[in-house]
């Protein structure tokens, strides 16, 4: 009886500890793509945001006027 319950506790952490790798592995892969990805969002947006930071700093000599809004609140 005492063999038989020996490798049950064996094959459970055996196995808990396959399962917590195999956990790890796709875990990796996931934050893997997910680096990827964003690294090609920031690339896509590094120029559009440099852009936007030449326009605002030239627009922030120049008096912007302010008119009346497109859109009026319903009250």
């Amino acid at each position: 009886m005492k063999e038989v319950l020996l490798g049950v506790t064996t094959m459970g952490v055996f196995g808990v500890l396959s399962w917590m790798a195999f956990t790890l592995i796709t875990v990796d892969k996931r934050t893997e793509v997910m680096s990827v990805k964003i690294e090609q969002n920031n690339e896509m947006l590094k120029p559009l945001w440099e852009d936007f930071i030449r326009r605002s700093a030239t627009y922030d000599n120049k008096t912007i006027k302010h008119g009346e809004a497109s859109v009026k609140v319903w009250k």
